[in-house]
């Protein structure tokens, strides 16, 4: 039986991120085990910029390796998070701040099929919470094999609407399906995301990945995209220990120039805070 880690990113008990998670689950087309995460209650510090995780342990002493460790031991995931201001819970930010640990767990990791939903109140009101939810599975090397969003605002009112449902029941088909899904149309060529920034003419770039690139039509008025992999990627596995040795490669340089860095730090002190 194939274990289901359900990441809920809402502090709601019982609210439609929780019941996405779990219809989700339960129309899996073979029966899975499924547990869950309540990330908002959980006790993630933020990050302290110190880079010791890279190759050691994190300095603090908190719920985020309990959670990782769910992460990679599960065959699936499923997250969910409501809107808040027109982007996802930042309890899935919270989380992945302290990603410099996620280098150590690159195999385990890559390639874990996902899926996610982002819960709206209003129609139109989603903003860029799906983007978070997706760079949340993306961000960790994991694999997003279907996402939605679902507009619901009273608790229930996400499996009461004919759109939730059919939600549910699609990513429930994609989690485990076999082969590779259909790209959307148009995608970034790189990384199959759909989130872009429009860089003056033609250009666009694209927020899941980094890839640059431009856009064009065809004859037939449909949307064409030709993007180029960008200088630092965390696409595939090798290109995130690439990266991770990077990292390693600057608290080194960091090492060796202190002195020098450390007198263009100081001539800024002082200042008055709140």
């Amino acid at each position: 039986m194939k274990r289901v880690l359900g990441i809920i990113g809402s502090p709601r008990r019982m609210g439609n991120c929780e019941l996405m998670v779990k219809e989700i689950a339960a129309l899996l087309p073979e029966p899975a085990a499924l547990s869950m995460v309540r990330l908002a209650e959980k006790d993630i510090r933020p990050c302290k910029a110190c880079y010791r995780c890279l190759t050691g342990e994190c300095p603090h002493q908190d719920d985020f390796r309990a959670v990782l460790e769910a992460i990679v031991a599960a065959d699936g995931v499923v997250v969910a998070a409501p809107v808040y201001l027109l982007g996802a819970h930042s309890s899935l930010q919270r989380f992945l701040d302290r990603g410099l640990q996620f280098f150590r767990r690159i195999e385990a990791l890559a390639g874990k099929p996902a899926v996610g939903v982002a819960l709206a109140g209003v129609k139109d009101g989603e903003g860029a919470s799906l983007l978070g939810v997706e760079n949340f599975i993306r961000g960790m090397g994991m694999e997003v094999r279907g996402r939605a969003v679902v507009h619901a605002a009273l608790p229930g009112e996400a499996l009461l609407s004919e759109d939730g449902r059919e939600a549910a029941a699609r990513l429930a088909g994609a989690l485990f399906a076999r082969g590779t899904l259909p790209a959307a149309d148009p995608s970034c060529t790189q990384c199959g995301g759909t989130f872009f920034e429009f860089r003056g003419g033609r250009r666009v770039y694209c927020l899941l990945c980094g890839a640059s690139g431009t856009v064009s039509f065809g004859q037939g008025g449909d949307i064409r995209l030709a993007t180029a992999a960008p200088a630092h990627s965390w696409r595939g596995p090798e290109s995130r220990k690439t990266h991770g040795q990077w990292l390693i490669g600057m608290k080194e340089k960091y090492r060796r120039d202190r002195d020098r860095l450390k007198s263009v730090v100081e001539s800024y002190g002082g200042g008055t805070f709140i």
